[in-house]
């Protein structure tokens, strides 16, 4: 029997940061954070609001949503979701309002997929142990929101990792997923799960907890879970809804598609695609 773990044993070549791709994704994730229309990643600020969740090290703190026409992003979940939207820091991207965690759409990036920026104790260690476990690492540098440094890991996933200005919390952020349309949950849709594993579990110290597929993963306390086994890695969200029906009813009528809802233990779900292709998941839980 093949050594399903074997990819855990195999020695990691760290890799040196490239200045070209840094600065190369630097741009692109400035631009798919849609941050507000005016506001660079460059700048700094001395506040955060007082309502901002305080994310444990490991969470989902921001995340951006790429597909091939913003605009047509922007009525689809505006009528599916209710999504508000605020320019972007340019013509291709756009602020959602009021969501927890943060969340923005970006236009012209190859597929549909989420990206996440994840909140870290310590951005420059983190970065490090990206770099050691085999993915690739800007310098952090002083985002609107703390010290972010932006990433792909060692199966072509791009993601970033943020330090918050008033640090991590311990506890589970109460607002984040609670409100309608925000992200409840999240599948990571890899390669090599065993590879995922052994990635994350270092770099955000989670923990997998075997799933109900198929070489399926459940993060042990967080909203998220590994499936193994895919031709290329896709990162699908589940926005929640108080009204699993009728949200299905929205979807269809924006000329999307949606799977009846099916119960699970944790809730009702339907599998979905807008009307430009892009996957996720509704949840009523």
């Amino acid at each position: 029997m093949t050594d399903p773990l074997h990819v855990l044993r195999t020695p990691l070549t760290p890799v040196d940061p490239d200045p070209a791709f840094a600065t190369h994704l630097r741009a692109r994730l400035e631009r798919a954070l849609a941050l507000p229309q005016g506001v660079a990643m460059s700048e700094t600020i001395t506040t955060v609001p007082a309502d901002e969740p305080a994310y444990r090290h490991g969470d989902v703190g921001y995340a951006w949503l790429s597909v091939p026409d913003v605009e047509r992003a922007v009525a689809f979940y505006g009528a599916v979701l209710g999504w508000r939207v605020a320019p972007g820091s340019d013509p291709q991207g756009r602020y959602v309002l009021d969501r927890a965690p943060h969340l923005g759409l970006h236009e012209g990036e190859a597929g549909s997929t989420l990206n996440c920026c994840y909140a870290v104790e310590d951005v420059q260690r983190a970065a490090e142990q990206v770099r050691a476990a085999g993915g690739r690492a800007g310098e952090p540098q002083s985002a609107p929101y703390g010290l972010v440094a932006d990433c792909v890991d060692d199966q072509g996933t791009v993601f970033a990792l943020y330090q918050p200005p008033t640090g991590v919390g311990t506890q589970p952020a109460a607002a984040a997923g609670a409100g309608e349309g925000d992200l409840v949950y999240v599948t990571y849709e890899v390669v090599n799960s065993a590879r995922a594993r052994a990635f994350y579990g270092q770099l955000l110290g989670w923990a997998f907890t075997a799933g109900g597929v198929e070489d399926g993963w459940q993060v042990v306390g967080g909203s998220g879970g590994l499936e193994g086994g895919h031709r290329q890695t896709t990162t699908l969200p589940m926005w929640r809804v108080s009204d699993l029906p009728a949200a299905v009813q929205r979807v269809r009528a924006a000329r999307g598609t949606a799977t009846d809802p099916v119960t699970r233990p944790y809730g009702a779900e339907s599998e979905c695609t807008d009307d430009q292709g892009t996957r996720f998941y509704l949840g009523q839980l």
